[in-house]
């Protein structure tokens, strides 16, 4: 029986001399630049299944296909290539997770051209404009620049030029937040630049990227670094606001990134009374082809909500009282052409009238009423400030002028239904604003 182990122990020991031996074949192959035929080796010996007996099997597979995968004579290969080469050595670091053969020169060069190869190809992809496989390869890139820094094969801290690509493509592609995991690594090391070319789009990225976070603290944080490296850039004077308003020409979108500001700052008067400004253009658009919104009832709540909001944060500005003023105003006048209508639909039918087409000239007569005189009282407070100023400048005083004379017409509609003391105290005050109207001309 010993006899018999001793056999097995010397076939066992010849086998793996010969394994080893064929290792060296190839090695040495591939140190004098025989690529083929290091192929040519090691697919003669790789269909033993004891040459994967050791890890070793499978980083000398990387390092022959990695060869493969740099070779410009085997382009239209090396996709394949870069392919078996990276799981051959994904399947050798899971064997032996220290990868201490990297020590050896000649295997130092597998991660290398696989780090070399994806580079490249992913800067082909970008050329082409095929910018998510680009993204994909730029990923393995990064992978294998940082395997090969942190086994000291390659001499820096960082490979910059990766991880910006990387970042680049994943913002590019919509992957945000591979972006700004590649973008914070560079903007916290303070990367202004690599030979030559500004990296001032990382620290962009990182302020759109927060800005559509609503993140306040990590926008001012970059915004600042931003503006430290590239203190000629616009870009990084801009506020979160700047961003919820500019981030898209689509309404809905711009609406919906104010509404998400204000709802994380609803104490922030410029995005209150943006927000209001934005809907007015669009719920009180005065270009002859525009149609209003199928949600107009709901954007006219929000944009109220934010004029009053705005109106008491700061009562002192005037904005919001204008806007409030001409959108009643121009809410009155739209009334009243229905109100027209049914005045001469009542008249036309005279004594045949019907109490129900009474009843819409009274319905209407009050929803004219009520909102002019939301409209009035707007444009009272806001010309009553005008009043308090001095110096006004052509502006000031042609809105003044304009504010007077809207209030002169709502005083002489109100003298129409009065009598007595109160058509007297009416005529005062038409009197009164219109001579300021006049005044003012």
């Amino acid at each position: 029986m010993k006899k018999v182990i001793l056999l097995a122990t010397i076939a066992a020991f010849s086998a793996q001399v010969v394994v080893a031996q064929k290792y060296d074949d190839i090695k040495g192959a591939l140190a004098i630049g025989q690529v083929d035929k290091a192929k040519e080796t090691f697919d003669k010996n790789s269909a033993n299944e004891k040459f994967y007996n050791k890890p070793e099997g499978y980083i000398l597979k990387a390092a022959v296909y990695a060869s493969l995968s740099v070779d410009s004579s085997k382009a239209a290969q090396a996709e394949q290539n870069r392919a078996e080469a990276d799981a051959a050595l994904a399947k050798y670091k899971e064997l032996e997770p220290d990868m201490k053969l990297l020590e050896d020169p000649m295997y130092k060069n597998a991660p290398y051209n696989l780090y070399a190869a994806y580079f490249n190809a992913g800067i082909n992809d970008i050329n082409s404009k095929a910018y998510e496989p680009a993204y994909d390869k730029f990923k393995k890139t990064v992978e294998y620049a940082e395997l090969l820094i942190d086994k000291k094969i390659m001499n820096k801290q960082m490979d910059t030029a990766a991880i910006y690509y990387a970042g680049l493509l994943a913002e590019n592609t919509k992957h945000e937040e591979d972006a700004l995991k590649y973008y914070t690594r560079l903007a916290d090391a303070k990367i202004k630049e690599y030979n030559g070319s500004t990296y001032e789009s990382v620290y962009q990225g990182l302020l759109r990227y927060y800005a559509t976070k609503n993140d306040n603290a990590n926008f001012e944080k970059y915004k600042a670094l931003g503006k430290e490296l590239y203190p000629q850039s616009e870009f990084f004077t801009y506020s979160m606001l700047d961003f919820a308003v500019g981030s898209s020409s689509n309404f809905n979108e711009r609406v919906a990134s104010l509404e998400k500001l204000i709802a994380a700052n609803p104490d922030d008067y410029k995005a209150n009374i943006t927000l209001a400004e934005i809907i007015y253009d669009t719920l009180d658009s005065r270009k002859a082809d525009a149609v209003p919104p199928g949600n107009a009832a709901e954007l006219e709540t929000k944009m109220l909500a934010a004029l009053n909001k705005a109106s008491s944060l700061k009562p002192e500005e005037m904005q919001p009282l204008l806007l409030l003023g001409d959108h009643y105003q121009l809410k009155a006048e739209a009334v009243r052409n229905e109100l027209v209508t049914a005045e001469t639909e009542v008249t036309k039918k005279g004594a045949k009238a019907t109490a129900a087409d009474k009843q819409k000239v009274a319905d209407a007569k009050k929803a004219y009423n009520e909102a002019y005189d939301v409209a009035k009282d707007n444009y009272e407070k806001a010309a009553n400030m005008f009043a308090k100023m001095s110096n006004l400048d052509a502006q000031q005083k042609r809105t003044y002028r304009l504010i007077a004379g809207n209030i002169a017409e709502y005083y002489s509609y109100k003298i129409e239904d009065a009598k007595g003391a109160d058509r007297d105290k009416f005529a005062a005050l038409e009197k009164k604003w219109d001579d300021i109207f006049v005044k003012l001309r």
